[in-house]
């Protein structure tokens, strides 16, 4: 067996030219269109917020309506528990109330007095935070009036029975 001497490395090492097949307009092409779908789609999801605020304000607007025709027979703000505050008022607020304008009125450990207006547009995400604290007062209140009512139509009710036979009496000429 002879050795062969090894075959001499080739003196141009580079690689071959790899053809990219989409042209550089096409590139651009592909991306302008990108940009503009992106921007169709800011603009829709824009209109949607815009819509979406809209129609929160109207919502926010007729919920202190229907809160103030609740309560203004009653004449009564409502105390609300404390912990249905946000976190950031844990352990600092010593009393809350919700008053039948939509403010909000925090009594601060200190004394200080802080009130919050509830529908206006900074505010409507403590709003949510408490809405359930005042439907569960709203739905005590209005079960605690029913009852009171119950209550006086049962008794109305024994008295008027109770007259109408004593009138009875009178009016068939016994007396």
């Amino acid at each position: 067996m002879t050795e062969q001497p090894p075959n001499p490395a080739p003196q141009n090492t580079q690689p071959p030219a790899v053809i990219d097949s989409t042209p550089a307009e096409e590139t651009q092409n592909k991306k302008n269109e990108e940009a503009t779908l992106s921007l169709r789609e800011m603009m829709e999801n824009a209109g949607q917020i815009a819509e979406l605020m809209t129609e929160e304000e109207n919502l926010v607007t007729e919920f202190f309506k229907a809160t103030t025709k609740i309560l203004k027979p009653f004449s009564k703000t409502i105390e609300l528990n404390t912990s249905a505050l946000p976190k950031k008022y844990e352990g600092k607020i010593s009393k809350a109330h919700f008053y039948l304008t939509g403010q909000l009125v925090l009594v601060h450990n200190d004394g200080e007095v802080e009130i919050l207006n509830l529908a206006e547009k900074e505010n409507y995400d403590l709003l949510l935070e408490v809405t359930s604290e005042i439907m569960s007062k709203l739905k005590g209140i209005i079960s605690l009036y029913r009852a009171k009512t119950e209550s006086r139509v049962k008794f109305l009710l024994f008295i008027t029975k109770e007259l109408q036979k004593i009138a009875a009496i009178f009016s068939d000429g016994t007396i």
